[in-house]
């Protein structure tokens, strides 16, 4: 598996999970029907995707044994 490949699952996979949790979140809190609904969302969205994209890329490149190092100098 190459490394790019590592990251462009890792997104995906931070995407959808960034897109479950921030709509259940902030419904949780506002009601689908405000103005600040789609607001809280995005920027729910946006800190849940910094958070969750290392721990996630580490996790793939660990258990798939790529070398960080190796595949970014070809």
């Amino acid at each position: 598996m190459n490394y790019n490949l590592v990251v462009i699952i890792s997104i995906i996979i931070c995407a959808i999970l960034s897109l479950l949790i921030s709509y259940y979140g902030v419904l949780l809190i506002l009601d689908e029907n405000t103005s600040l609904f789609k607001m809280a969302q995005l920027i729910v969205a946006i800190v849940l995707m910094t958070t969750f994209y290392a721990p996630i890329k580490h996790l793939i490149l660990k258990y798939t044994d790529i070398n960080e190092e190796e595949n970014q100098n070809d």
